[in-house]
């Protein structure tokens, strides 16, 4: 009875999650563009919406249209990005407190994904 009251205080929190996910837009933006300036028209750059798995990043990625010839973990503070063939998923452990991932660009040949 315990496992099943916690189940169901947990479901408005899984409810919650789902739903902020579905209201993410992935984009891929123009070569050097931040997420900051590639979300403008679409109501900005959601900061809480980067992936956590390479899994996820797949996911991502079909979404945004692009097919990635292989995926490295990445760590570029404009990560989740490629080139046109390969692709990053994961961006720096830490960022300073006054940067955003969203904010980042990164040079003109390589396109970031952003949840708009």
């Amino acid at each position: 009875m315990k496992t099943m009251k916690a189940r169901l205080q947990m479901l408005p929190i899984l409810a919650a999650s789902a739903a902020s996910a579905a209201d993410v837009t992935w984009v891929l933006g123009s070569g050097g563009a931040s997420c900051d300036l590639t979300c403008v028209s679409r109501s900005g750059c959601s900061e809480d919406a980067w992936p956590k798995t390479d899994a996820e990043f797949y996911d991502i990625s079909k979404l945004a249209g692009q097919v990635c010839e292989s995926t490295q973990t990445g760590s570029a503070k404009y990560d989740p990005s490629t080139d046109g063939r390969y692709c990053g998923w994961k961006g720096p452990e830490d960022m300073p407190k006054e940067e955003t991932r969203c904010s980042q660009s990164a040079d003109s040949s390589t396109y970031r994904f952003c949840p708009c």
